[in-house]
């Protein structure tokens, strides 16, 4: 369901806007959770900017929008092209209302197997594009008394997979991240929230775990099933839009109940 007119008028950036398989079946275009951000936020009125590594999937992104758009090439690991890409997005509409910071990337290695490459990967994709993205586009944002700033999160941030150590720090910190961004200028207009993501069927998690291991995923869910890019897209959406006006700080769990949950052996 989306709100008609909601975010009309307002111009949104969403970086990690683009997308590759595999895509859920019948999908002609493949679907991860921040081409459903863009497509969601333009169903809502905004003009959206879609950042990504890959032009081409940026533009893809924009070429399904219902509004017009703007594809930009950005590479998150450069720090010059995260606030290059914002300046793009500035230049073309004059000032930025929503940004979105959505890329991300996995990772595979506990501590003790844990590598300075791969730590220091997932930082640059993971915390750093986002708060130089997030300060490129503040101070346009402070001079209009308004903004919003919306970091697509995980669960690991909260809770340990066991899995990633550099996964999980870096989304902690990317909750810090927003954090002082909503405290430190709450009193100048500006708000900064996260939606913490579970288990979504994104093709992020078909690469990194495979499609036949999705019903041992939605297995772990109390509602018995993953979640989709497009439910993710519905949270951002509410949380960049002023039905939010009075929320910031704060971390959306999005993950159909698994952090309300105590485990339990199965039944016999």
């Amino acid at each position: 369901m989306t709100v008609d007119g909601r975010l009309a008028g307002q111009v949104a950036y969403v970086l990690g806007g683009g997308s590759h398989g595999p895509a859920r079946d019948g999908e002609a275009l493949p679907m991860g959770n921040g081409r459903a951000i863009a497509l969601r936020l333009a169903a809502e009125g905004a003009t959206v900017v879609v950042g990504d590594i890959d032009l081409g999937r940026a533009q893809a992104t924009v070429d399904a929008l219902a509004t017009p758009g703007l594809a930009v090439a950005v590479d998150a690991c450069d720090p010059q092209s995260c606030q290059a890409a914002v300046e793009t997005a500035l230049d073309a509409y004059r000032h930025l209302d929503i940004v979105v910071c959505n890329v991300g990337i996995s990772g595979r290695e506990p501590l003790k197997a844990q590598t300075l490459s791969e730590w220091e990967y997932s930082e640059a994709v993971n915390v750093r594009s986002h708060w130089l993205t997030a300060q490129a586009a503040l101070e346009s944002m402070l001079a209009r008394s308004r903004g919003a700033f919306v970091f697509v999160g995980s669960t690991a941030g909260l809770l340990s997979s066991r899995r990633s150590l550099s996964y999980e720090a870096t989304k902690a910190a990317q909750l810090a991240v927003m954090r002082h961004i909503a405290v430190r200028y709450a009193a100048r207009g500006i708000r900064a929230n996260a939606v913490v993501l579970g288990v979504i069927d994104s093709p992020l998690v078909r690469r990194e775990f495979g499609a036949e291991g999705a019903p041992a995923r939605a297995a772990v869910v109390p509602m018995g099933r993953e979640g989709t890019p497009e439910e993710a897209a519905a949270a951002v959406a509410f949380l960049a839009s002023d039905d939010a006006a009075y929320v910031t700080g704060q971390s959306l769990i999005v993950d159909g109940g698994v952090s309300a949950s105590w485990p339990s052996p199965p039944k016999g």
